[in-house]
């Protein structure tokens, strides 16, 4: 049988442990990386490439959207400025694989 102290010293240590593990759960989090090879693969699948332009191109739209949200500026704004300035109309669909590959930390 644990006596009580025994009882409140385990108890203790898996709290401790709960804490530590829900700390780097949430460290984890907050390190997502950006990934240019998933995003070309999201907006190739999804039919969302940018007319004209190359991979690299691509990316860096990809890269400029992130900094105009960052910077504030909706994502439906965003999505709407995407069609009118490439002259598409998948900007949600940008926007999207932009979002999610490479600003992952800006949904969050």
């Amino acid at each position: 049988m644990f006596s009580t102290r025994t009882r409140n010293r385990v108890a203790a240590s898996i709290f401790a442990f709960t804490v530590v593990g829900l700390g780097a759960g949430v460290m984890g989090a907050g390190t997502a990386m950006a990934d240019p090879v998933s995003f070309m693969d999201e907006i190739t699948i999804n039919g969302a490439t940018l007319p004209g332009m190359t991979a690299d191109q691509m990316i860096a739209a990809g890269y400029a959207t992130c900094d105009h949200l960052r910077a504030g500026v909706s994502v439906l704004d965003e999505m709407s400025a995407v069609e009118q300035t490439y002259h598409f109309n998948q900007g949600t669909l940008f926007v999207s694989a932009a979002t999610t590959n490479l600003c992952p930390n800006f949904a969050g």
